[in-house]
């Protein structure tokens, strides 16, 4: 009896130790890899992505640029301490002669400090406190030029967002045109198994439209079919890898895309024209090139302020003390051991030189007209590089259209061709030259397709379509903040 207690507690034990343990086995075994739609993919990447992280960083360092520029208006204090032993000493005598001289002076003499010989601590604080109070616009304009400048990192940041949003469209397409290619290898290599059993069986057959070449026929073309499918599979890992690389998913990560193929909705463009302004008022390149056009005209400002005083109001003090020296007041004479000095004063501080500043002014101007020619010659060549990626977009649009046309019927072509080697009324030749051409339409179908959706991702990216939500994020936004940073924030006051 107790044999068999022991034996119902175990099972007992079991049964508990296995309920708990069926949950987690199923949780186990129905974990399924993460799907992620296009839109996830881009703002995973954002998030991730080094490269913009590194362009936040270059918004940080303008946003330090102009709190300098900002902190120029306030008040600045410098200070000089020294410490050291020195010698100590009594207050001077002087005796005088009570016999004057020739001219009518009596002559001095001073005493020696007998019996002093020791040093003593010295200690002496000189500092100055100056506050600008007009300066011809040296410290407003490069106050100008920083947010300028900050604008300009940031439309820099924009600009580096669009280009990765191009890169993953072109890798998700990649990935979903690799993983149809390798759904149309399978899909011609049936139709070659396919083939190859209604040869034997013909043969056996003895039937009159079939050729014992026919099957050296076949063997060479499922050998083509073979080698595309390897490099369509091959093809297929390196666009999961690259994708999932560029959007910063860690490497053991199973995922899928939320569709098998890709989209053949084919958009209605508008004209030209439309992406044209679109990108002539949304492109961050314009935006950058403006604001940094604005820092550099008034920087050439800033430098021709630097021309001109700059009036001050400051407040300078001494105070020094060494405890084993008398202190000798005099106001003419100054006791640089044992003193006390304060006082306010309005100045001014010129600095002339003999062509420095004035190469510096020439130098600021040449770097402003350098910036605005380049502005012009975006504004020339935006234009046409949005035309050009419209024509393309136009052309791939008519070409995967053409190609999904001929696909389509070289299906159909190639259904015919079978049925009638099937009912032994058509030769295997027919078969043969339908499924050559239904693999090239195939083919050149989902190349169509797939360009047809790279170049709308261009498109867009070049019309600037990514920012009509509105004015661009500041990095502040997109990236968080690491705890060892001390980054300001990244607004522009």
């Amino acid at each position: 009896m107790r044999a068999r207690g022991n034996l119902f507690a175990a099972l007992r034990r079991t049964a508990f130790a296995l309920a708990f343990m069926l949950p987690a086995v199923a949780a186990f075994a129905g974990e399924q890899p993460k799907v992620y739609t296009l839109d996830q993919l881009i703002a995973v990447a954002i998030e991730r992505s080094p490269e913009l992280q590194a362009a936040g960083q270059q918004v940080d360092s303008a946003l330090y640029d102009l709190a300098q520029a900002n902190a120029g208006k306030w008040a600045q204090f410098d200070a000089t301490v020294v410490a050291a032993p020195v010698p100590d000493a009594d207050r001077p005598t002087v005796t005088v002669s009570a016999t004057p001289n020739a001219d009518g002076t009596l002559r001095g003499v001073i005493d020696e400090n007998s019996g002093q010989e020791s040093l003593g601590p010295f200690g002496r604080l000189d500092f100055t406190l100056s506050q600008p109070i007009f300066t011809f616009g040296k410290i407003s304009y490069r106050q100008e030029a920083a947010r300028h400048g900050v604008a300009a990192k940031q439309a820099a940041l924009d600009q580096k967002r669009g280009e990765l949003i191009e890169k993953v469209k072109t890798l998700y397409y990649g990935m979903l045109v690799a993983q149809q290619g390798e759904n149309a290898a399978n899909d011609v290599n049936s139709f070659v198994e396919d083939t190859r059993k209604k040869i034997n069986t013909l043969m056996e057959l003895k039937a009159q439209n079939v050729d014992p070449n026919d099957v050296h026929r076949l063997e060479t073309y499922a050998a083509g079919v073979e080698s595309f499918k390897t490099k369509a599979s091959s093809g297929a890992r390196m666009a999961r890898m690259a994708l999932q690389r560029t959007v910063g998913l860690p490497p053991g990560e199973d995922f899928k895309l939320d569709r098998g193929e890709l989209p053949k909705d084919a958009e209605t463009l508008p004209s030209s024209q439309e992406f044209i302004d679109k990108a002539l008022h949304s492109r961050p390149e314009l935006e950058q090139l403006k604001e940094g056009l604005e820092a550099k005209r008034n920087l050439v400002e800033a430098a021709k302020a630097d021309l001109y005083p700059s009036i001050f109001l400051a407040l300078i003090g001494s105070f020094a003390y060494a405890p084993g020296r008398d202190s000798f007041d005099n106001d003419y004479i100054t006791d640089d051991y044992n003193h006390s000095t304060f006082g306010a004063f309005v100045g001014a501080k010129w600095h002339f030189d003999f062509g420095i500043e004035q190469a510096r002014v020439k130098k600021a101007r040449a770097e402003y007209l350098e910036l605005k020619h380049t502005k012009q010659y975006a504004e020339q060549n935006i234009p046409l590089e949005v035309m050009k990626c419209y024509e393309d977009a136009v052309e791939a649009q008519g070409s995967y259209q053409a190609y999904a046309k001929g696909a389509k019927e070289g299906r159909r072509w190639l259904v015919s061709a079978f049925s009638n080697f099937d009912l032994g009324v058509g030769p295997a030749r027919d078969i043969f030259e339908a499924l050559d051409q239904y693999g090239k339409n195939q083919g050149e179908y989902l190349r169509a397709l797939y360009n047809y959706h790279v170049a709308m991702a261009k498109l867009s990216r070049a019309a600037g379509e990514y920012r009509k939500a509105g004015p661009p994020r500041s990095s502040e936004e997109s990236f968080p903040k690491s705890v060892d940073s001390e980054a300001p924030a990244r607004e522009i006051p």
